[in-house]
């Protein structure tokens, strides 16, 4: 026996148009904004004159609301606004790096600045502090830490919501923040063009960054 094919595809919507509208009276809205309540035999009468169709747009009202249009044309305009919605989706990738509870200056500000740039772009970030060995007691480093990273990203981004413990790693998260990225590019596009260009970011070294999920959301 041939196995049913089982899709999780979102069913279009639907309407009840013509003759499946059995209902005695409908209202109907009219293009200009007025309405009028009319026998259903009389409202598909008019439909087949201006050679359109009757279609109920709201079968819960009462009576039922209904319009005169093209059933395709209608169904053409859902889709493509569908199709619009989902060009406006944007896919965000969680970045991460790891620091050390004693990373010292110059790590701090590099990573740091590779997390600025990365919240620039629109993704969220992910800052895990490693205790190595024995080092996880000294949690207060690590809490410092996230502190700081917070005061540095706060220029282009919100941290989402406190720091977590979990086992030997502590994380914090950051979320862009588009006002704040839109107004920190308009300042340093004054600053910039008043002096040199901008050196670029050197590369990660292999291994300290990873994309552990990918999200996505509407604009």
């Amino acid at each position: 026996m041939k196995k049913q094919k089982i899709t999780t595809q979102k069913p279009k919507l639907t309407y009840r148009v013509n003759e499946q509208i059995r209902v005695p009276e409908v209202r109907m809205i009219f293009p200009d904004g007025t309405q009028q309540v009319m026998k259903t035999i009389d409202a598909k009468r008019v439909a087949e004159e201006r050679n359109q169709d009757l279609i109920e747009v709201q079968p819960n009202a009462d009576p039922p609301v209904c319009k005169f249009d093209n059933l395709g044309r209608l169904l053409y305009k859902m889709d493509k606004r569908d199709k619009d919605l989902k060009k406006k989706q944007k896919t965000t990738t969680l970045k991460e790096l790891r620091f050390h509870p004693n990373t010292d200056k110059h790590d701090f500000d590099f990573k740091s600045a590779h997390l600025e740039e990365f919240l620039r772009k629109g993704n969220r970030v992910r800052a895990t502090i490693v205790f190595l060995g024995r080092s996880i007691i000294y949690k207060d480093k690590g809490l410092e830490l996230a502190e700081r990273l917070t005061e540095r990203l706060s220029i282009v981004s919100n941290r989402d919501g406190d720091p977590k413990f979990e086992g030997k790693k502590l994380f914090v998260y950051f979320e862009p923040d588009k006002k704040k990225i839109d107004a920190y590019e308009r300042i340093k596009a004054k600053t910039s063009s008043s002096s040199t260009p901008s050196v670029p970011l050197a590369p990660l070294p292999p291994g300290e960054l990873t994309e552990p999920t990918e999200e996505s959301q509407e604009n």
